[in-house]
């Protein structure tokens, strides 16, 4: 079976509670764009083009994607076979599944779930998204839809939703970074055959919850599957008050 694209809610940055039920897209994108950016201060002499820049910071990532909700039925399983339907009742198998789920309910679960404010807590969720080896945490910043198709009532059956993620880590998270007074910067490590990202980090720091900050450190996406002989880098973990 295909594995699906999903979205995990959290109550905070710490990505410790979580807000409710995971999210899977019903269809997965197909591609993403992935975007690191840096805050740069341009010093120039006048008369000159280029210009001498200064790193002042690092800026969130942006993840954008794009997700087809349909509602028309054709994209469910086994969609209008009666007979599979049937004979999924009587194995166990939920109505539900095989059944046209609304492009406007699923537009609001999804929003729900990702960009909508939460009285609660006071804000939207965190989210954590999940594909394959791919995993991604941050906040939602935008949401565009385009409905694209309608029935004769002017029902909505089909919209594209456009979906940007800023990356969002608590203070904890984010102080897993390169010291930059440190002459030796970091921790050097080669990896064996067998060796996860996750191991590797409880090795070092002793609790695997920074994973996903050395994943960023070493400009890894698919990290899930380490290359023996691979070498990685791990930062000292600043203290934060």
């Amino acid at each position: 079976m295909m594995e699906k694209l999903t979205i995990v809610s959290y109550k905070d940055s710490s990505y410790n509670g979580k807000g409710g039920e995971p999210f899977s897209i019903l269809i997965n994108p197909t591609g993403y764009s992935f975007t690191r950016k840096n805050e740069l201060n341009p010093d120039s002499a006048m008369g000159v083009s280029d210009s001498n820049l200064k790193y002042v910071r690092t800026l969130p990532s942006e993840l954008k994607l794009e997700f087809l909700f349909d509602g028309t039925g054709v994209t469910q399983a086994n969609s209008g076979n009666k007979l599979v339907n049937k004979i999924a009742e009587k194995v166990g198998i939920k109505k539900d599944v095989f059944t046209k789920n609304a492009v406007t309910k699923q537009l609001k679960d999804f929003y729900s779930a990702t960009g909508d404010y939460n009285g609660s807590i006071h804000k939207p969720y965190n989210v954590e998204l999940t594909w394959g080896e791919f995993q991604y945490r941050g906040m939602l910043s935008e949401f565009t839809i385009d409905y694209k198709l309608f029935d004769n009532k002017g029902k909505p059956l089909r919209a594209i939703g456009k979906a940007t993620f800023n990356g969002s880590v608590s203070n904890e998270l984010g102080a897993l970074k390169v010291k930059p007074t440190s002459p030796d910067l970091t921790h050097k490590r080669t990896a064996q055959a067998g060796d996860t990202l996750p191991l590797m980090t409880e090795r070092i720091y002793g609790d695997s919850k920074y994973y996903l900050e050395v994943a960023k450190v070493n400009n890894l996406i698919n990290f899930r599957q380490l290359m023996p002989g691979q070498e990685l880098y791990f930062p000292p973990l600043e203290k934060t008050s």
